[in-house]
């Protein structure tokens, strides 16, 4: 309110598999101080989910702010993992939902581990490119379901640096991820957490000269996790966009 928003929204993390606790990142999950954010199932949770968009809209109300109560979602595709997500979300009052993935997994969807984790395995350059791959495939799936607002960070990978993840890696892919948005008429966020992480925005300056050309709608986003961060790097953002000929924005 502080900063001049009219509107806002919350989203906090969704991440929701069977397997969290069996995965080789659950001791580095265990060490860390958000580790309360992994979860295994969805009925346990649905109440607590719940009482979180409540107490939301509350403070909503209290402050005189629009608030959008949103979940960041990490998508997984054993079988039945998307049934139990859509029985889960319909039960919630909520606005928006965001794709947004964190992990690596394998072919069967059931062996995950987190992405900040990927150096650690030291896996073979072949199955290291295979995650890589699966990672932006499982992007245009989520994309393709049609229950998102927008995506997430789409070359978020680029954080495990060059030699694994470039701008120009996988551009099959990351085009691949771009048509399903284009196609599926869903936005793609613009985040000035890349300047934060790796110098440069989520996306690279070649994905946003095809979003435009694909008019995707784009929202602005600070991924904000402490207070500080928000609204952070927003002006350069605008010019970024400006930039790159992009004039389609996502509005709630």
């Amino acid at each position: 309110k502080e900063l001049g928003f009219t509107q806002i929204g919350i989203s906090d993390h969704l991440m929701v598999h069977k397997n969290m606790w069996q995965s080789k990142s659950a001791d580095y999950w265990r060490s860390r101080p958000h580790s309360n954010i992994f979860y295994t199932d969805f009925k346990s949770i649905l109440a607590k989910f719940q009482q979180h968009c409540d107490n939301l809209r509350r403070i909503g109300k209290q402050l005189g702010v629009k608030l959008n109560v949103g979940f960041e979602v990490d998508f997984f595709t054993y079988n039945g993992w998307f049934e139990e997500f859509q029985e889960f979300i319909a039960q919630l009052d909520y606005d928006y939902l965001i794709s947004g993935n964190h992990m690596f997994f394998d072919e069967s969807g059931e062996d995950l581990f987190d992405i900040n984790y990927f150096k650690q395995i030291n896996l073979p350059r072949t199955q290291a490119e295979d995650y890589l791959r699966r990672h932006f495939q499982t992007m245009e799936k989520a994309v393709q379901s049609g229950v998102f607002k927008f995506l997430a960070h789409l070359d978020y990978a680029r954080k495990l640096g060059d030699e694994f993840c470039s701008a120009d890696s996988f551009k099959g892919e990351k085009t691949a991820i771009l048509e399903a948005l284009q196609n599926q008429n869903v936005g793609m966020e613009i985040s000035t957490k890349g300047l934060r992480k790796i110098g440069d925005f989520y996306p690279c300056g070649w994905i946003l000269d095809e979003a435009a050309k694909r008019n995707i709608k784009m929202v602005i986003s600070d991924d904000a996790h402490k207070i500080e961060e928000l609204g952070m790097d927003f002006a350069k953002a605008e010019s970024a966009l400006l930039a790159h000929n992009i004039k389609n924005r996502l509005k709630f």
